[in-house]
């Protein structure tokens, strides 16, 4: 095992997951790969609701069969300038100076889209990420990350619980 892709979201719970992945990546002299997805989300606009606003579902806002995608680069979070370290960037140097081979991954996108390209993409012998979520009603509506790359990912995952504070 010589490369370990851990997806970041920054929750409460990701220290755990961290924890681990570090101890892994130590065990066996493993690099970790640090991925933050900035995700970039489709929200469905319907024609008639549109009526009288402007701007709202039109052409130069991205309309596409009905699905107003946000344009890209356009993201909810304010993304740092070349000169700004970013908080992955920082997470990655401080586990470096603990002496793991880590290095940060950023990108925008479909958070399961994001982590499976990543991880073919570093040949990731396992992805280490968190079990927890938004809860029953936000997973019926969005779905679950953890579910999606279960479903689709052919590598080893590594789930690790949220403790109940952090849930």
């Amino acid at each position: 095992m010589k490369r370990i892709l851990v997806p970041v979201d920054f929750s409460p719970a990701m220290e755990g997951v961290l924890a681990l992945a570090c101890q892994m990546a130590r065990a066996f002299d493993a690099e970790l790969h640090l991925l933050h997805v900035r995700e970039i989300a489709a929200v469905p606009v319907f024609p008639a609701a549109t009526i009288g606003y402007p701007g709202i579902g039109m052409p130069e806002m991205g309309m596409a069969g009905g699905i107003s995608m946000v344009p890209p680069g356009f993201v909810s979070e304010q993304v740092p300038n070349e000169k700004q370290k970013s908080p992955l960037e920082a997470l990655a140097q401080d586990l470096t100076r603990q002496g793991i081979r880590a290095s940060a991954h950023e990108c925008d996108g479909t958070v399961v889209e994001e982590i499976l390209k990543t991880a073919g993409d570093i040949s990731a012998n396992l992805i280490v990420m968190g079990s927890h979520g938004h809860g029953s009603v936000y997973n019926l509506l969005v779905g679950s990350v953890t579910e999606g790359i279960l479903k689709a990912c052919r590598r080893p995952i590594l789930l690790v619980p949220a403790p109940a504070a952090a849930k």
